[in-house]
């Protein structure tokens, strides 16, 4: 069954609320868990008490039930050995998560680049508004699009496709396909991932 990848963000929810952490190491029977900064010595995620650890992937959201076994430091690093105690389960099979924002982006159009704001993205589809509409190209051309923004920690520079442009009052909205590349798709799924864990955070 799927397991999260190391260094790969994921959500630890128990009954005290849910906190950003990362594996760091996968070994036989446990996952490497970073202790979330700032959690109480004395929580429900601690030692011995059975927690639920969430990730992201192609397939939608994953869920596990583990319990921490160990604690230890590594380097400056606090970490939990969490041995899991449920089946992994998907909780959620949209083809696509996708999480809203409000980030500058840069849209560059054949040979222009214009400023846009990035609405939402998901690994599939970017959907974002400008003041002006992009330029009507001449008959036959198809001007190249490539999208440019920084997502969880990560940049991005994307080829696309304009699937929608949508007048509204003063500004266009667009939506852009991007193309079925897994490698790419990976990393916008773990970005999109780690901005829905800071979003949770910053919401708390």
């Amino acid at each position: 069954m799927h397991s999260p990848d190391v260094n790969q963000p994921v959500l630890l929810r128990g009954e005290s609320g849910e906190f950003a952490s990362r594996v760091e190491g996968i070994t036989e029977g446990a996952l490497i868990l970073a202790r979330p900064f700032g959690l109480p010595l004395d929580t429900d995620l601690d030692i011995g008490r059975p927690f639920e650890v969430q990730w992201t992937s192609a397939v939608g959201l994953y869920a596990q039930s583990v319990r921490v076994t160990e604690r230890a430091i590594d380097g400056k690093v606090r970490i939990w050995h969490a041995e899991p105690i449920s089946k992994v389960r998907v909780t959620n099979r949209r083809a696509h998560v996708r999480v809203s924002v409000a980030l500058p982006l840069i849209l560059e159009y054949g040979e222009e680049k214009f400023e846009a704001s990035l609405l939402d993205v998901s690994e599939a589809a970017l959907r974002c508004q400008m003041p002006q509409p992009l330029p009507t190209p001449e008959e036959g051309e198809e001007p190249s699009l490539r999208a440019h923004f920084n997502l969880g920690g990560a940049e991005f520079a994307l080829d696309g496709d304009l699937f929608r442009s949508t007048p509204k009052r003063d500004i266009t909205e667009l939506v852009i396909t991007l193309p079925p590349d897994e490698r790419t798709r990976s990393a916008l799924r773990r970005a999109v991932f780690a901005e829905q864990i800071r979003a949770r955070q910053l919401s708390r």
